[in-house]
């Protein structure tokens, strides 16, 4: 019989775990659900001698953000104890310095992990067709409570987007495109690193767009139910199509209104939100408000069926005894 507490821990590599959005869902919540031990494993740590002194059966390592998790998972190996290896954005984008040296470590704890586990289908895919490796999926969960789904899109357009700084160049892309658009919005931007933003933002006259900038917490849910439409813009390039769901996700939960780039890694979730360009997304969401609600309802009982942290959780127990028993 496994013993989840003593058996198994889940890894984190950030001092503050809990203000990564990836270590929160895609770690903090399933391991707290399955009441699986956490711990922090920094670049100073011991390996072998936190091993020798818990002597788990298995650890999860969530997000590498440094090297010495490679150490972790041999020392793991070498004493017999199994070893997961969650990724969530393994790019293969080698023209980017900061992907590259991340994914030098990545390529050295997979080749170290019984299991990888990857959040979509096309991270599967990407990692296959770069390395030959394969990965279960196991999916991000819903982060926040439910929210009652939108009644009515209002004019001036009520939008929001949140995401982390990694993000920015996509958001003012887009900004720039929606100049364009002719429509009054209301905009939130949700995120951290607010000043470089600013100043990335500040030479450029946004006309009908008028930006609100609100510091990224654990607490955002209650912005973005405070607008209508979540616009989340996906670029098509290496780095993003091997990103989680979890920002769809919680917008559909939350009952807003989702207005996304035409990303074919997202492909479940069409019928749900409007897929293409933005600027056309929010004319067609403004004109259309009852297919917009419609489709909003429709996807929030979707990722509530399919997102909830039950059912990831779940997911999790399945893989976990299946390594271990």
């Amino acid at each position: 019989m496994l013993n989840f507490k003593k058996d198994i821990i889940w890894v984190f590599s950030l001092e503050n775990p809990e203000r990564s959005p990836s270590n929160f869902s895609g770690g903090i919540l399933p391991a707290s659900y399955l009441e699986i031990s956490k711990l922090v494993f920094l670049k100073s740590s011991e390996a072998k001698e936190i091993l020798q002194k818990f002597r788990p059966k298995l650890i999860i390592i969530n997000k590498a953000f440094h090297d010495n998790v490679v150490n972790l998972a041999r020392s793991a190996k070498e004493l017999n104890i199994k070893v997961i290896s969650i990724f969530d954005d393994m790019s293969f984008d080698y023209s980017n310095t900061i992907f590259v040296n991340r994914l030098e470590t990545n390529l050295a704890l997979a080749k170290l992990s019984d299991v990888i586990v990857v959040k979509t289908k096309k991270a599967a895919s990407v990692l296959y067709d770069n390395t030959g490796l394969k990965a279960k999926i196991v999916q991000d969960p819903i982060r926040y409570p439910t929210s009652k789904p939108l009644s009515k899109i209002r004019y001036p357009l009520e939008v929001s987007w949140f995401g982390m700084h990694t993000n920015h160049d996509t958001l003012k892309a887009t900004l720039d495109d929606m100049t364009n658009l002719n429509q009054d919005v209301n905009l939130k931007i949700i995120t951290n690193h607010l000043d470089n933003l600013k100043k990335m933002l500040n030479k450029t006259d946004y006309k009908t767009i008028k930006i609100n900038f609100i510091e990224w917490t654990f607490s955002m849910d209650q912005e973005v139910i405070n607008t209508d439409i979540v616009i989340l813009p996906y670029p098509n390039d290496k780095i993003r199509d091997v990103k989680s769901s979890n920002r769809i996700v919680d917008s559909l939960n939350l009952g807003r209104c989702v207005v996304i780039s035409d990303a074919k890694q997202f492909e479940e979730f069409r019928n749900y939100c409007f897929f293409g360009n933005i600027n056309k997304g929010l004319k067609f969401v403004l004109e259309n408000n009852d297919i917009a609600i419609e489709k909003t309802i429709k996807g929030q009982k979707y990722v509530k069926k399919n997102y909830s942290l039950e059912v990831i959780a779940n997911k999790w127990v399945s893989l976990i005894e299946k390594i271990l028993i």
